[in-house]
């Protein structure tokens, strides 16, 4: 089953709604109204977490989207008119209204990137509709329906046109006062069900790649000073990979061999210990935990033997003396190593006040010393779950759980930080209040 929510303003639900009528077993629509681009914002970020994939009922919203969230990976498309739909839409006017002048028409969803629906092919540039932008770029603005308003108005008042057509459904009820009738044109049927047959099909995409294998190649050095101590350095090597997996609530399957482990695990989870091959928590995590280097290969591949194999190349290429991670893509690209390590130094004295801070909390000392570690050495009492991951070694997601709890019992505040860029959602931060609990 496809989860996908449709956002739409309140006056196009109606048409939008009858993707329900096709043909979509498989499919769990969700319908999302707002009645600003501004709210929307905010709907699309509550939203985004749940679903498997986001049609938009026009190219405003989705244009608007894909401006303010440029790095959302969900696959999202957009309804929108083809030359067909608007070619029927426009035959019908040339057949009811003889006096039909193109040049007398304002238009707004005809532009460069549609290829002005193919209207460049054969009217004369004299004779060419007035358009309300040349360009989709312009749709990008929190009052956008406003100046499509206003433009049709502009151009009415002026005596530029005697026929408006829009995508707007709301348009009609706004002109009206005017003594306005606009043509308003939707998607058909048809038009809807190919956008929702594509859709899917990137969603299946998507699935298929989430699917992939990857394994992962850990190896102790071979030096002669290891032997001696081999059995150790294998079963402390368990003992981490095994913590690592359930602090983060990851689900390996674990290989042991005489120098090496493997762990099997899906590229979905790949992706998360690895922050999209950027920085290798396991490494880091490793780092932390072992008092010896480990080599990290990672693999992906369609299959099991594909996968060990280009784990085993990764690993080969691994030749720090310290514990670092590489990978090796399916199209033979060697990746790494990933990221600057950022090495935390935690005291193994006990500290008393930590322990009573321990017992209040029901929150491990360990721990406790781990994010106080973190605020010593940033300087600052204001984490994120990213200042944590980067320094435990462990997924934002595990360590979004670990602030969660804080708050929870009283030793942390959450308040939203806007990025820097000005665009994407805001970060939550958490404000620690060891200090006032002791």
């Amino acid at each position: 089953m496809s989860r996908i929510v449709v956002f739409s303003r309140v006056y196009s639900l109606a048409w939008v709604k009858q993707v329900t009528s096709l043909d979509f077993k498989h499919v769990d629509f969700a319908f999302v109204s707002y009645d600003s681009l501004v709210e929307l914002k905010d709907l699309f970020i509550e939203k985004i977490q749940q679903v498997d994939g986001i049609i938009f009922s026009g190219q405003i919203p989705y244009f608007y989207i894909q401006n303010h969230f440029p790095d959302i990976q969900v696959p999202m498309l957009h309804f929108d008119i083809s030359a067909e739909d608007f070619y029927r839409v426009l035959s019908e006017e040339l057949y009811r209204n003889k006096e039909f002048q193109m040049q007398r028409c304002s238009m707004d969803f005809i532009y460069e990137e549609n290829d002005y629906l193919g209207l460049k092919e054969w009217v004369r540039p004299e004779e060419f509709p007035q358009l309300f932008t040349n360009t989709i770029q312009i749709y990008d603005s929190d009052d956008i329906y406003d100046e499509i308003l206003d433009y049709h108005l502009k151009v009415w008042n002026t005596g530029k046109i005697d026929v408006c057509m829009t995508r707007l459904t709301n348009l009609p009820q706004l002109l009206e006062p005017y003594g306005i009738k606009p043509i308003v044109i939707h998607p058909s049927q048809k038009s809807m069900k190919e956008k929702i047959e594509s859709l899917l099909k990137i969603i299946k995409l998507n699935k298929l790649i989430e699917n992939q294998v990857v394994i992962g190649h850990l190896e102790l050095n071979k030096n002669s000073d290891n032997v001696v101590d081999l059995d150790y350095r294998q079963m402390s090597l368990h003992k981490a990979i095994l913590d690592f997996g359930r602090i983060n609530k990851i689900k390996f399957i674990i290989h042991r061999n005489a120098l090496y482990f493997e762990i099997i695990t899906s590229y979905s989870d790949f992706k998360e210990i690895t922050n999209d091959m950027t920085k290798c928590n396991l490494a880091l995590y490793l780092t932390n935990e072992l008092r010896f280097p480990v080599q990290i290969g990672w693999g992906i591949g369609h299959s099991i033997q594909d996968a060990q194999l280009s784990a085993q190349k990764a690993a080969a290429n691994n030749k720090s003396p310290v514990t670092e991670a590489y990978v090796f893509t399916k199209e033979g690209q060697l990746v790494g190593p990933l990221g600057q390590l950022a090495q935390l130094e935690i005291s193994t004295q006990t500290d008393p006040t930590l322990d009573e801070l321990s017992s209040k909390l029901h929150t491990s000392s360990l721990q406790l010393q781990k994010v106080k570690a973190i605020m010593d050495k940033l300087q600052t009492n204001l984490l994120s779950a990213e200042d944590l991951s980067s320094h435990l070694g462990i997924t934002d997601r595990a360590a979004s759980r670990i602030l969660k709890k804080l708050e929870e019992q009283g030793a942390a505040t959450a308040s939203l930080k806007q990025q820097k860029k000005l665009r994407g959602r805001p970060k939550k931060v958490y404000t620690i209040h060891f200090d006032d609990l002791i």
